[in-house]
């Protein structure tokens, strides 16, 4: 009796492991933000900053690049941190339109005197802490470019 209790409770557990384990994904704990990204197998991670603002940018050479952020969070309401993006995008003297919206977070347009280029929010709010996801300063990326990025940050 308690060898089967054994063998049924070691199947279970081991299918519950493959079911909440993401293949393939990029783990950002070991620099401090419990988050895992869907990234590129050839992507690298740099912490940047470390403190009240932990930094770390997560790229390859492929066109991925991500900068994600995490900081104590201001505020709970979500509705509102990405009205405040928003703003904050809007100020930028390259931004032109928001070209896409989400519950967390929007993809906008952006132009430089000679090209026209996308970047992205997204937020998440962790308990007390706010993560935030935007591209990298790398390049100029394309609308497809940052849509693929967001699928590797959405859950």
């Amino acid at each position: 009796m308690n060898i089967r209790i054994l063998i049924i409770s070691v199947v279970l557990m081991a299918g519950c492991r493959q079911q909440t384990g993401i293949q393939g994904g990029f783990d950002l704990m070991k620099y401090g933000i419990p988050v895992t990204l869907q990234a590129p197998a050839d992507v690298a991670a740099t912490q940047v900053g470390k403190g009240q603002v932990t930094d770390v940018a997560v790229k390859n050479d492929k066109g991925y690049d991500i900068q994600v952020f995490m900081t104590d969070a201001v505020s709970s309401d979500l509705k509102q941190l990405v009205q405040q993006k928003k703003e904050q995008a809007a100020t930028n003297p390259y931004f032109v339109k928001i070209v896409e919206e989400y519950e967390d977070g929007f993809i906008f347009e952006k132009t430089s005197a000679t090209e026209k280029s996308y970047d992205f929010y997204l937020i998440r709010i962790m308990g007390d802490k706010q993560v935030d996801f935007q591209c990298g300063n790398s390049v100029l990326f394309s609308e497809a470019q940052v849509k693929a990025m967001i699928k590797s940050v959405r859950p």
